[in-house]
């Protein structure tokens, strides 16, 4: 919780209360992260594989759930679906589906959204008013920030610029490149100050092809073309913050 005007106060954390499940979907499948209620990892992520229907991931989340605890219902607070890109056919409704089979409440995120909503929040020197957000998976999004607010884009909060980067086959260098070549046209139109990049891993599906998103961000910085680039952390520990910071 966020508050203007206030002083600051002590407040402690019952964190043996209960529990939240985050069920992470990337290309690679899903994983089911647990944390306890101060939102630190409580239990070491489980993947959930990635050739379940979404039909059958509730019935997998709760029995993984109760594996590892037995009263599972009488600790577990909420469930989150955690979309880190858009590989998943049919999740509508499983957040439903998980709700009614767990008994608890379910809300769903894009890993897009919870991350520029850190970014534009965050207090730290990272932070940027004015900056791309650039997320790279099954699809190739690129969001924009101004002044500290995310600008609407003709399909919605965010581009999708796959296409040009989409010839399956090429050396991952080449793919870089190109990218690099498109966000430095993006640089030219707005003020951009910082790029976020962002994907389900230390690496993603382009065209095809594994990137690092190590490799990408240091094509950025070193080309000359781009203001700094800033890979988004994905570890467990920060997927559940800026997952949970609107909830």
């Amino acid at each position: 919780m966020r508050t203007e005007g206030r002083s600051r106060i002590p407040v402690t954390v019952n964190t043996a209360y209960g529990r939240i499940a985050i069920v992470s979907l990337t290309y690679r499948g899903a994983t089911l992260y647990q944390y306890d209620m101060a939102l630190e990892p409580c239990a070491e992520p489980i993947s959930l594989g990635g050739d379940y229907d979404p039909a059958d991931l509730p019935r997998a989340v709760e029995t993984h759930l109760s594996c590892a605890d037995g009263e599972f219902e009488k600790t577990l607070r909420a469930v989150g679906i955690l979309h880190c890109d858009e590989s998943w056919d049919a999740v509508h409704g499983l957040a439903d589906a998980l709700s009614r089979r767990l008994g608890v409440p379910t809300f769903e995120q894009r890993a897009e959204d919870c991350a520029e909503y850190k970014i534009l929040h965050d207090e730290s020197e990272e932070a940027s008013a004015n900056h791309l957000l650039v997320s790279l998976g099954s699809e190739v999004l690129v969001g924009i920030a101004q002044g500290g607010k995310r600008m609407p884009l003709r399909n919605g909060s965010y581009a999708e610029i796959s296409r040009p980067l989409a010839n399956s086959g090429e050396p991952e260098g080449e793919i870089v490149d190109r990218l690099v070549d498109i966000l430095s046209i993006l640089t030219s139109v707005f003020t951009v100050d910082a790029i976020f990049m962002m994907g389900s891993g230390e690496e993603a599906l382009l065209a095809g092809v594994p990137v690092d998103l190590g490799n990408v961000a240091q094509a950025g910085n070193t080309s000359g073309e781009l203001p700094g680039v800033v890979v988004v952390s994905q570890t467990s520990r920060e997927m559940s913050r800026i997952m949970t910071a609107q909830s």
